[in-house]
Parts: structure tokens; C-alpha cells; sequence
């Protein structure tokens, strides 16, 4: 259980440099960069985890990342158009977008060692389950953040009430100010669910995909500040412009990749050489997709003997999940006709 104090640690260290260097950039610069885990991770398990990645995947890997490039780009171009001349002269010099890239990307790159690790301890041959991982994940930074960082924090001089960070003054801002309360509890709910299935998707699928869908940030990004400009309030949010043509390319270059990638499964392209795949050709006959949660993986540890056979994903195919299904419920026909037999020998020795 100590061992799930790493990936724990990933993610406090890839959350601090993420918001240290998020002042000195916009918000959709920041998502644009967070898109660079998608490398870092393709590396981990090229080279660290062994899972050698094939022709297409890296050809998926690459459409999404200039998918992110795109989207962020636009976002970026936006967001600097609509504020320039808006900031005073003294906040402009206090930012240093070059420092603020150079954390993001550390920060990417201290994510996809949690991913890749969150990886790794799923299939070990002492594997941990996906809502064990994540509940250790959050008991791990619970007791470092309250135990080391905030009283390291607290006792750095600052200007929050003579300190770099004054709990004491976090905590009275929390419960004197219901607005806050409730952002704070929406907050710790969203995350709690995000972290949760993220897992999952690293659990079932893999790293890259965890690394992949998260690369949708930006578009959701967008969506909620069109949402907001034009449904809630014209004060807040963003509105469509000559750049969002491109931005909606970007996301269709993203879906794209992510097709690519998942292939040759269901709802994914093939890369066959057409067009559209750029004259990219490659073959899928012997290619078979083995997620972290497999086939075998379900016929063991993660199988039910509660769950209805027709349900059960134990069958790889669906003749042999219909064969498997006829031996069991034949199987329980004799087991239930024995304990039938027996009642009834049972019911004769009592009228004698």
C-alpha cells in the first residue's frame, strides 16, 4: 500500500508546477501545453513499460497532438487578441510566459509518469484494482498535504497573513463565505469523479488513452465559454469568431487521431492508404488489442459467478459466449434436479 504513495506524489508535484505556471500564460495556452503528456506517455511505455507501440498508433498520437496544437493555438490567439491592451503595464512585466511554458511542460511530463505508473501497478502480478488505486492516490495526498506541505507552507514567510500559504486563513474564507463553501464542495466532487474514471480509463484501456482523453480539456473549454457568452452572460465566457472555424477543424484533427488510434476496433479508421489517411498504409490481420482489464483478466480475478453468463465477458466471442452459457445453465439443471432428488428422498424418509 505504500507503493501508492508515488503516483500520489506525481500528481501533487504535476498540479504544483501546472498552477505555478499557469499565471504567466492563458488558460487555453496552459491546455494546449497539458496536451504534451501524450509524448512523454507514448515514450514511458515505448521504452519504460515495454508495450511497443505500433506504426498507427504513433500516427494517432501524432493527429492528436496536432489536433491540441490547433484548438490551443486558436484558444491562444483569442485570448491575446481580446485582452491585449487591456492589462496595465506592471502586470504585463510580471509575467514570464517562457518560465510558464517551461513548468507546464515539466508538469506534462511529471503526469505521464503517474500515468505510466498507474500503469504499471495494474498489471503487476500483485495488481491493484482501479478505485483501490485512487482511493490510496487520495489518502496519500491527503496526509502529505496536511502533515508536510501545509506546515512547511505555513511556516515560510509571505504575504498571506505572514505566511506563504496561511491554512488558517483558507479555512476561515471556506466557512464565512457560502459561495466559496459550495465552489469548494463542486470542486472536491468534480475532481473526486474525474480522478476516478481516469483511472478507470488507464485501467481498461491504457495510459495513452488516459493521456488522449485528456487532450479534450480544451475543447470543453471552449464549449463552456460559448455555452456561458451566449446562454448565461455576455460578461463572461467567449464568443465565435473567425478563429473558431479553425478551433472546430482542431477538434475533428483530435476525434480523428483518437480514431486512429483505437484501431481496429469498433469506431476507429483504418489506416488503408486512402486520402483521408494521408497514403498511410498499414496492416491489422494479426493485430490484437490487449487492454489492462483483458479477457483473461475477466475470466479470473474480476469474474462474478453471480453475473448472468449472457453478460459475463468471458467468451471472446460471442459463439463461445453462447457455448459457455449453455454448459453453465446445463450445469445448474443438474445441480438444481440433485437438490430437487434429494428433497424429494428426503420428504419419503419423513412419510415413512
Amino acid at each position: 500500500m505504500f507503493l501508492l504513495i508515488v503516483p500520489s506524489l506525481f500528481d501533487l508535484c504535476a498540479t504544483a508546477l501546472c498552477m505555478y505556471g499557469l499565471p504567466h500564460v492563458d488558460v487555453s495556452i496552459y491546455q494546449m501545453l497539458r496536451g504534451g503528456a501524450i509524448v512523454f506517455v507514448a515514450i514511458l511505455k515505448h521504452f519504460a513499460l515495454g508495450d511497443k507501440l505500433r506504426g498507427y498508433m504513433w500516427i494517432g498520437v501524432f493527429w492528436n497532438v496536432v489536433g491540441i496544437i490547433i484548438v490551443g493555438g486558436v484558444a491562444a490567439l483569442n485570448g491575446s487578441s481580446d485582452e491585449s491592451g487591456e492589462e496595465s503595464g506592471a502586470e504585463e512585466n510580471q509575467k514570464n510566459p517562457l518560465l510558464g511554458v517551461c513548468l507546464i511542460l515539466l508538469g506534462a511530463l511529471v503526469q505521464s509518469l503517474q500515468y505510466a505508473f498507474e500503469e504499471k501497478v495494474m498489471t503487476m502480478e500483485n495488481s491493484a484494482p482501479p478505485l483501490l488505486l485512487i482511493g490510496m492516490e487520495g489518502f496519500w495526498g491527503s496526509v502529505v498535504c496536511f502533515f508536510v506541505l501545509y506546515p512547511v507552507v505555513y511556516y515560510i514567510p509571505g504575504a498571506d497573513h505572514g505566511s506563504y500559504e496561511n491554512p488558517h486563513n483558507t479555512m476561515a474564507l471556506i466557512w464565512n463565505s457560502s459561495s466559496v463553501f459550495w465552489m469548494v464542495v463542486a470542486y472536491f466532487f468534480s475532481i473526486f469523479f474525474y480522478n476516478m474514471l481516469a483511472v478507470l480509463v488507464t485501467y481498461m484501456l491504457n495510459s495513452v488513452w488516459h493521456a488522449i482523453l485528456d487532450n479534450f480539456r480544451p475543447i470543453c473549454v471552449w464549449i463552456s465559454d460559448l455555452f456561458i457568452f451566449y446562454v448565461i452572460t455576455t460578461s463572461f465566457g467567449e464568443s465565435w469568431t473567425v478563429y473558431s472555424y479553425l478551433q472546430l477543424l482542431g477538434m475533428l484533427v483530435l476525434l480523428y487521431g483518437t480514431a486512429v488510434y483505437n484501431a481496429p476496433n469498433a469506431g476507429s479508421i483504418k489506416l488503408q492508404g486512402r486520402l483521408v489517411d494521408c497514403f498511410l498504409k498499414f496492416d491489422y490481420d494479426d493485430e490484437e488489442r490487449t487492454p489492462l482489464m483483458s479477457d483473461e483478466d475477466r475470466d479470473t480475478s474480476y469474474r462474478s459467478p453471480y453475473i448472468s453468463p449472457m453478460l459475463s465477458p468471458g467468451g471472446t466471442t460471442p459463439v463461445e459466449r453462447r457455448e459457455e452459457a449453455r454448459s453453465l445453465l446445463a450445469g445448474r439443471g443438474d445441480k438444481y434436479g440433485a437438490i430437487e432428488n434429494g428433497q424429494r428422498k428426503r420428504g419419503l424418509s419423513m412419510e415413512e
